[in-house]
């Protein structure tokens, strides 16, 4: 992504945000790119090559806790109306009313708070991977819900996330770098059901350092970015999207969503990617044919859960053709 469209600014909470930002072509809506864990805007270099040629507007910042953007520490800052406001801030000081929002793992929960509380700023919304997180739902808080989900499907889909909010965590993934990258970013999708879906297993094999290949969507440059910005900044703050939800802060949180919101009225489309271990299709579909009450569109991927990079021209393809079935 070109340099020269990267902007900052400091949000009202006093945060300050690094984004990408191109402008719209006439007549062609502002697409927002809302990235998940651990990635940063750099997760969405090939989809702003492909839709910016197009005439599309796009906003693609570095969430709280990556990259340029601030990084607090304290979960408390991280809770769903915060980041759905420090996302307004930009759209306003941007001067765009309104989005498609396109969101992918953690993401999807950005995506999904600002469809709470802010709707009017919503033309569509998009879920790649993880669907909408319902406030309050066993999908807005699966570590609460672990045993319950074990026993939906037959094994421990977020045993991982035990280890992600333990206090020692950051330190030694900071520690363990490469050991960590090749758990997150597998060269085997089988990797996260044996390794992140057992108790203890993700702690085992950072503790372990254990290396594999990268997989063949990304190069070395892309991982020594990943490198520079994640250790850059140290691992505690990306740390805290998983920390926030044991926080009681949290929950208040999701209290004070408008019911009238809850519900997705704007057309919606969930992309699931088949080979995804942990964001299973059933958990977006089960959320969906509960929530989603407008214009609702499927298309499933045949990759794991970073098929945002493996698979990026097919699903580049999918987005473009739902936004061009839009009525904007």
């Amino acid at each position: 992504m070109n340099p020269e469209n990267s902007k900052n600014l400091k949000t009202q909470r006093g945060f300050t945000y690094r984004y990408y930002f191109s402008a719209p072509a006439e007549g062609k809506p502002v697409l927002f790119f809302s990235h998940g864990f651990p990635s940063g805007s750099y997760l969405w270099r090939k989809q702003v090559a492909y839709f910016r040629p197009l005439g599309y507007g796009l906003v693609v910042p570095d969430l709280l806790g990556y990259g340029g953007t601030d990084k607090p520490t304290d979960p408390k800052y991280y809770v769903g109306s915060g980041l759905a406001q420090d996302i307004v801030d930009i759209l306003d000081a941007e001067k765009v009313d309104k989005v498609i929002a396109i969101g992918h793992d953690w993401g999807s929960r950005v995506v999904s708070r600002l469809a709470n509380y802010h709707p009017d700023r919503l033309i569509a919304y998009a879920f790649l991977a993880t669907g909408y997180a319902a406030p309050g739902s066993a999908y807005a808080d699966p570590i609460a819900q672990s045993e319950t989900i074990k026993e939906m499907v037959g094994y421990d889909v977020v045993a991982y996330m035990h280890f992600c909010v333990e206090d020692d965590t950051p330190k030694l993934v900071e520690k363990n770098f490469d050991s960590f990258f090749s758990l997150l970013y597998p060269n085997s999708p089988e990797t996260w059901k044996e390794h992140m879906c057992s108790a203890g297993g993700a702690k085992a094999w950072v503790e372990n350092n254990k290396t594999t290949p990268l997989p063949s969507y990304l190069t070395s440059e892309d991982k020594e970015y990943y490198r520079q910005t994640l250790l850059g900044g140290g691992m505690t703050a990306p740390f805290c999207w998983y920390k926030v939800l044991i926080e009681k802060c949290n929950a208040e949180d999701d209290e004070r969503v408008p019911r009238a919101n809850v519900n997705l009225t704007k057309p919606l489309l969930y992309v699931p990617f088949t080979k995804d271990d942990v964001a299973l299709p059933l958990f977006g579909d089960g959320t969906h044919s509960q929530y989603a009450k407008g214009m609702y569109t499927r298309k499933e991927l045949d990759g794991d859960h970073w098929a945002v990079m493996s698979q990026a021209q097919e699903l580049n393809e999918i987005l473009v053709e739902w936004i061009n079935g839009l009525a904007i």
